[in-house]
């Protein structure tokens, strides 16, 4: 076991999307920075027909804007100029457009992998940022002073203490269960099964969300002409879908979406999650935050996972950045507090479009079409609903107004 133990401001356990990105917004402060990542880097750099896709809000555009980061995947991503949503079997849809809310798109679909290499690029250019990967986790101790984490790596047994730790290891979190905090999961009884799709007509920057009796369903515009299909459906229905040849998975996929985007030509590899809505009973616990999926995992109906948890980011990187350490308890409150109200938000939202939109109730059928029509109609209710797909709802962090972080050592 190395005896000495290495020592950083800030701890982040998980280097996805989340952990890079709390990284990078974490630049300016001019803290050390170490992160642990169980999993090897992908360092395949070609794309693939089967890239897995995040959906980002023009909100989260904005924050990496102000990061700086945008410029690097811009061109690289599609955006969302008009989202049409729709239920099948029923009159009505809603169509939400970008130049009625005077912005360059709605949102934008992104490779993981384009965010990937982006993210770690400027963290490989910033020398506080250390990485360790893969490394595991061994055991966690903290006090009031700092956070003491043993972990392994490159077949050695370390220890690193920090100021700070950054839980950001996915729905799953060992730290969270090391840390013994529980969580609330309501299970959907539905999984969504992701494909990307080439369809026979352009996709002309749409995105279209069809409510279905089973669920979701919805195709979001990508790079090469492709869309990124989540189709969430009752979970004993996802294993029939995952065992179909393509042919026949686009014959009931044609089935369900319709024609809009003429007839469907091809179909990658498909993947299935099951669908839950999962949240930390605590997201501060000492010198530890809970963050990303570990802190919250909604239904993927609005696309809204990874735009919450980059929102936490670009408000913990502000509050962190104006509070010395030593008022860290005081920062960690403000945060908490902070963040309750967005969070809450999403998950009503999320969680009402699902209980709403996935079943085949008449009643509620006749209810949605008049919703959907009204909303369509009502300008001031579209723009609501605009806002609060783009992430620009309730108060915004510094980045999330597009404000850059002042250049500081906390």
């Amino acid at each position: 076991m190395s005896t000495e133990a290495k020592n950083c401001d800030v701890l982040i356990v998980g280097g996805g999307l989340a952990g890079a990105s709390l990284a990078c917004a974490l630049e300016a402060s001019g803290l050390s920075i170490e992160i642990i990542e169980a999993h090897p880097l992908n360092t395949d750099a070609q794309p693939c027909y089967d890239d897995r896709t995040v959906a980002l809000s023009y909100g989260s555009r904005v924050i990496f804007e102000a990061m700086g980061l945008w410029p690097a995947m811009a061109d690289k991503i599609e955006a969302i100029k008009t989202i049409h949503i729709s239920d099948r079997g029923h009159l009505g849809v809603t169509r939400l457009r970008h130049d009625e809310e005077g912005v360059e798109a709605l949102g934008y679909v992104a490779e993981n992998r384009v965010l990937g290499e982006v993210l770690y690029q400027r963290l490989a250019n910033n020398p506080k940022v250390r990485l360790h990967c893969p490394a595991q986790v061994l055991s966690l101790q903290q006090d009031e002073e700092s956070v003491r984490l043993r972990y392994w790596e490159n077949d050695e047994e370390h220890e690193l203490s920090a100021s700070l730790l950054i839980a950001a290891d996915g729905v799953t979190s060992q730290i969270r269960e090391l840390l013994q905090i529980g969580i609330s999961r309501q299970n959907y009884q539905q999984s969504a099964v992701i494909a990307n799709v080439t369809p026979g007509q352009p996709h002309q920057n749409i995105a279209y969300e069809r409510f279905t009796d089973t669920g979701p369903l919805a195709f979001l515009p990508m790079t090469g002409g492709r869309c990124s299909v989540v189709w969430t459906v009752p979970t004993e229905q996802a294993a029939e879908l995952m065992v179909l040849d393509d042919e026949f998975f686009l014959e009931r996929l044609q089935q369900r979406f319709g024609f809009r985007l003429g007839c469907l030509k091809k179909t990658g590899q498909r993947h299935v999650y099951p669908l839950a809505l999962v949240e930390s009973t605590q997201i501060v616990r000492g010198r530890v935050v809970i963050m990303g999926n570990a802190a919250h995992a909604i239904h993927p109906v609005a696309g809204q996972g990874f735009n919450l948890a980059l929102r936490d980011i670009a408000l913990f990187a502000e509050l962190l950045s104006l509070q010395p350490f030593a008022s860290l308890k005081e920062t960690l409150i403000t945060y908490q507090v902070m963040r309750e109200k967005d969070a809450q938000r999403v998950y009503r939202f999320t969680d009402a479009l699902v209980k709403i939109f996935s079943n085949d109730f008449s009643v509620l059928g006749h209810v949605r079409t008049v919703g959907l029509l009204v909303t369509d109609l009502m300008p001031f209710v579209k723009h609501k609903l605009a806002r609060q797909s783009m992430g620009l709802s309730g108060r915004l962090s510094k980045l999330g107004r597009g404000l850059r972080m002042d250049k500081s050592h906390v």
